[in-house]
């Protein structure tokens, strides 16, 4: 019976998205392509572990045989791998200022890569675009550094005097330097404040996101457990599914935390993984992002897997973080994959607007960023990528197998 893992994108990725609202695209487009039936979920919240839960949203096919008799039969079962909590756990008990701080360090590490990576050829092609994106990132954070000079906006010249008999005269220089400083700063926070009013939260939201994939990535911090508890999720799944064959559904970071798992470092993926893991599914998948300004990332992998999956590769052109894994940013074939391009996906375009349509108001706006949530709305009603992926399972007869 195929199973299917559902890992979810990080942060703003992953906003007001579900595993029952990914399982309703599928039970639609299901109905789509059949007579005669009509398709329902059942949901159960497991628990894989004494404190790791997971929802398994159930999807059964009723039909009827005649005016008396009818038969529900299940066809597919979605888990999902909540990790966003494992992952942002300890950062999320910083303070405003330290998440700040921490973001204003990625970004001043993460420069001259992203100035070298301007003017060099690579597979990544949307190097201005994420440019761009964290200059941005930049000067929000040292918005927030900029604004600490206005708690010594109360000393004038009177004060200045007063104390220089305790300082010397630099020091006093540099006080004057802070106080005419925050004089400056106060009323362009105050617009940040009018017109922006949640820029705190949108900051931290941002802090987080980016921090956490960095020490993810950069450190290996929290892949321990999360990795951890996904073979846990799935030794769950063999021992309460009959005869299981796993696919894997992932978006944006979700992608990365699968091919972690499938490829991982030093360590031979678990039994289970190289056994019952069939399919795995990228949508907006940031392969490339990643492999450009993270080099090792991708080396030394445990090279088990190759040839025992098939992959599926989702991807927008007008996505600044998505991956088509060719050499030009044009729709077409892979051209390569991971492990020293051994495993290649299955490319699959979905676009929602036409690429000309995109300009400089687009880029200075970050069009090609909120696109990577362009691959379905919040409704679960809507056309979206799952009718691609769903068609493409059909031909690959995956949804027997």
């Amino acid at each position: 019976m195929p199973t299917a893992i559902y890992i979810a994108g990080l942060g703003q990725s992953a906003n007001k998205e579900s595993v029952e609202k990914y399982a309703a695209r599928y039970i639609k487009e299901l109905e789509y392509s059949t007579t005669g039936k009509s398709y329902y979920t059942k949901v159960d919240k497991v628990y894989y572990n004494e404190d790791q839960s997971s929802l398994a949203v159930r999807i059964f096919a009723h039909s009827k045989k005649d005016n008396t008799t009818s038969s529900d039969t299940l066809i597919y079962t979605f888990y999902d791998f909540e990790y966003n909590e494992l992952l942002n756990q300890k950062f999320q008990k910083k303070s405003i200022l330290a998440k700040n701080l921490a973001l204003l360090l990625l970004v001043t590490r993460k420069f001259p890569a992203l100035v070298t990576n301007l003017f060099r050829t690579a597979t990544y092609h949307k190097r201005a675009q994420t440019f761009y994106m964290f200059m941005i990132f930049l000067a929000m954070s040292l918005a927030v550094l900029l604004i600490i000079p206005s708690f010594i906006g109360f000393i004038d010249g009177s004060n200045l005097t007063f104390i220089k008999i305790h300082l010397y005269e630099w020091q006093i220089n540099t006080l004057r330097f802070l106080r005419d400083t925050s004089k400056n700063m106060l009323p362009l926070t105050s617009l940040v404040i009018i017109f922006l009013p949640e820029s705190n939260t949108l900051l931290a939201k941002v802090a987080s996101e980016f921090t956490t994939i960095d020490n993810y990535i950069q450190y290996g911090e929290q892949s321990q457990i999360i990795q951890g508890n996904l073979d846990a999720l799935i030794e769950y799944i063999m021992e309460n599914e009959e005869n299981p064959k796993i696919h894997l559904h992932t978006y944006s970071f979700g992608s990365i935390i699968a091919l972690d798992a499938l490829f991982p470092i030093g360590n031979e993926p678990c039994a289970n993984i190289q056994t019952n893991v069939k399919l795995l599914i990228t949508v907006g998948a940031p392969y490339e992002f990643i492999d450009n300004y993270y080099k090792n990332f991708y080396k030394e992998r445990i090279d088990k897997m190759t040839n025992k999956i098939q992959w599926i590769n989702v991807y927008s052109l007008m996505d600044a973080f998505a991956s088509n894994f060719r050499k030009t940013n044009d729709v077409g074939e892979a051209k390569y994959g991971i492990l020293d391009r051994k495993e290649i996906p299955i490319n699959i375009n979905y676009e929602i607007a036409r690429k000309n349509t995109y300009n400089l108001f687009s880029f200075l706006t970050l069009k090609h960023i909120s696109m990577h949530k362009s691959y379905w709305d919040d409704s679960k009603s809507g056309q979206s990528c799952t009718r691609l992926i769903f068609n493409k399972m059909n031909e690959l007869e995956y949804w027997n197998k």
